[in-house]
């Protein structure tokens, strides 16, 4: 088609440059979609790692309290400590932060350690984490420390069936808040 003195695309450029963007668009929006999802998964796994290494700085600096006793004093055995962000033991214990990297989102579950002694006389504390949102994001199972990654970030824990001493509440679905046999703790104040 010749062009008679005006400048501008024909329809078929047009139509060829829409094409060569939906094209881009069916690949890139999956691409930015996946890095999102991994992004606030493992910003997930670092919340749960904040809480673990405040709790373990307050065992250290006896700051707990575990039944009738102070952390120092207790014997091996499992204790816990309950996060519910929406308490103020809570967020005495983060002071800042300790909130979903989904919408920041309040969080609930819980901290727990298994104190043992050594055989040489010292004493080894292992811990880990349940932490899941409001959205049901999170760390639905009982997770070590050193296990703590994104893929252990699921979206969407309510499709999990309810376990014995899980609670719902908040918008919180089979949320664990406390550790069968284990001794909870809490801030000394």
């Amino acid at each position: 088609m010749k062009k008679i003195g005006k400048k501008g695309f024909t329809l078929i450029e047009l139509l060829a440059v829409i094409t060569i963007m939906g094209i881009l668009m069916l690949v890139a929006i999956p691409a930015v979609s996946r890095t999102i999802e991994n992004t606030r998964r493992d910003s997930f796994a670092n919340v749960a790692k904040e809480y673990i290494s405040t709790i373990r700085n307050a065992v250290i600096a006896d700051e707990l309290k575990c039944g009738t006793e102070s952390v120092s004093s207790t014997v091996s055995g499992n204790y816990y400590f309950k996060i519910d962000s929406t308490e103020q033991d809570t967020q005495d214990l983060m002071e800042s932060g300790g909130k979903s990297s989904w919408g920041n989102a309040d969080v609930k579950g819980y901290v727990s350690w298994e104190k043992t002694t050594t055989g040489d006389g010292g004493q080894k504390i292992n811990y880990s984490i349940v932490l899941v949102d409001k959205a049901n994001h999170g760390i639905k199972t009982e997770t070590k420390e050193e296990d703590i990654v994104r893929t252990k970030v699921v979206v969407n824990t309510a499709a999990a069936a309810p376990k014995t001493g899980y609670v719902a509440g908040s918008g919180i679905t089979a949320v664990a808040t406390s550790k069968t046999g284990a001794t909870e703790c809490k801030l000394n104040k």
